[in-house]
């Protein structure tokens, strides 16, 4: 994600689901920025406050992980700094974590454990998941991923 192969300005669209977090939301929107045409669109989901305070567990949990984790506005605001006018945001719907990635998710891991033996590694990694399920349950007001859509501003002042 962080090396990709393209001539720069050679892509009408970069379009990036749950993944911008590998690199961190401000890395990639620079780095990609250089591979989209003049006026083509980025299109990235980014771990994304709701609102602008949060029980602390949460916060905690959050700033541990992923330390760019912040609100739409403050996201906004680092697509307008790298060169990008936003077009649009919205917050991916409650389904899209319960449905389409938790349950899955959660049904796999008794699996997972017996694959790797129970081993450790693979014990920590559940329980991790499964604190991030139960955070999720519980607190789905504070916290969820953001779509950010926006165009390459042609040239930069």
């Amino acid at each position: 994600m962080d090396a990709l192969p393209f001539p720069d300005e050679s892509l009408d669209a970069i379009w990036s689901e749950g993944a911008v977090y590998n690199i961190g939301f401000e890395t990639g929107v620079r780095q990609w920025r250089r591979f989209i045409k003049p006026g083509g669109i980025l299109a990235v989901s980014e771990l994304t406050w709701l609102t602008s305070t949060r029980p602390k567990e949460l916060e905690d949990h959050w700033h541990a992980q992923y330390p760019e984790v912040a609100t739409a506005s403050a996201k906004i605001a680092v697509l307008e700094r790298n060169g990008y006018a936003p077009l649009g945001y919205f917050v991916l719907p409650e389904t899209c974590w319960l449905d389409a990635y938790y349950r899955p998710l959660e049904q796999r891991l008794q699996g997972f454990l017996e694959d790797h033996g129970s081993s450790e590694a693979a014990r920590a990694l559940v329980e991790s998941e499964r604190l991030e399920i139960g955070l999720y349950e519980r607190y789905r007001d504070y916290v969820s991923y953001g779509y950010y859509v926006a165009r390459k501003v042609p040239c930069r002042a």
